[in-house]
């Protein structure tokens, strides 16, 4: 189900005041691009295998056989996640920010004010 045009409309103020109040949370949660060197992962996804033979072939023979495939298991994930790098993530474009305005009220206590409000008339 889609939004509609008013909740849209609320959603992006909601954005733009939160990129604009605390520009450190929304750089943390700014999606990184990530992108996996070729050898490692080869190297790692081969590994994994390899281990997963030994872990398998093991069971049935030499239990140790199993505890040597279970590491090697282990240290070609580390291989593999280590092959992760990071790319620069983008942060919003600025052409979204809000400019910042000292006279203007912060969003919990435009919250706060509107849940007074909400209070008052009801009674």
């Amino acid at each position: 189900m889609g939004l509609t045009e008013a909740e849209r409309k609320l959603l992006d103020e909601l954005e733009a005041t939160l990129i604009s109040e605390d520009p450190k949370l929304v750089s943390k949660f700014a999606q990184p691009h990530r992108r996996i060197h070729p050898t490692k992962a080869v190297v790692g996804v081969i590994g994994f295998l390899l281990g997963l033979l030994g872990l398998v072939v093991g069971m049935s023979s030499f239990w140790w056989i199993s505890v040597l495939g279970f590491v090697v298991m282990l240290v070609s994930a580390v291989v593999v996640v280590s092959g992760w790098s990071r790319m620069p993530g983008e942060l919003p474009s600025s052409s979204a920010r809000v400019p910042s305005d000292p006279n203007r009220e912060s969003f919990m206590d435009m919250m706060a004010r509107r849940w007074n409000e909400r209070r008052d008339e009801m009674g």
